[in-house]
């Protein structure tokens, strides 16, 4: 599907983006194995981050936690991408923000669009719906756009270890 296609090629750079995603091993698999293939990739992932109702811990231990478990359980591939994420959705003395984009853009050159997270429901039963842009000026904006919102301190980069 258009997922795996997209990723699968890619030489040179990846922007992904979702707001949920299950069995990461089973979902980063494509990108992972590229990623080892080209470690020279660079690729971009957008995640969302969810607190759980009624933790009240603080934000750096809510990004510890799921950083250490993204990185041992989720992420399946030998190199590692950069993680980016919206601290909004964390805090809990303020209102909590989502990153809700669901989006790859594929070399600058290809941006899939979608209403499907990186979930078997939403990519094995699910009704959804995405379009396929390959136009490099619409690639360099939605690129622009996500390099932008962590330029400002919108998105957060995840620790890597």
């Amino acid at each position: 599907w258009v997922y795996e296609e997209l990723l699968s090629s890619a030489e040179n750079s990846v922007w992904a983006s979702t707001f949920a995603f299950f069995d990461g091993p089973k979902a980063f698999e494509v990108l992972a194995k590229r990623l080892d293939e080209r470690p020279s990739l660079v690729v971009n992932l957008l995640l969302n981050i969810q607190r759980k109702k009624l933790d009240t811990s603080g934000a750096d231990q809510v990004i510890r936690r799921f950083a250490d478990h993204f990185w041992k359980s989720e992420w399946p591939g030998a190199e590692r991408p950069n993680v980016f994420y919206d601290p909004r959705s964390v805090e809990v003395d303020r209102p909590a923000g989502v990153l809700h984009a669901k989006a790859v853009v594929v070399d600058h050159e290809s941006t899939f669009i979608t209403s499907a997270n990186l979930t078997e429901a939403a990519l094995d039963r699910n009704i959804e719906l995405g379009v396929l842009i390959k136009d490099r000026a619409f690639a360099l904006t939605v690129t622009g756009y996500f390099q932008g919102l962590i330029d400002k301190g919108l998105l957060a980069q995840l620790p890597r270890n």
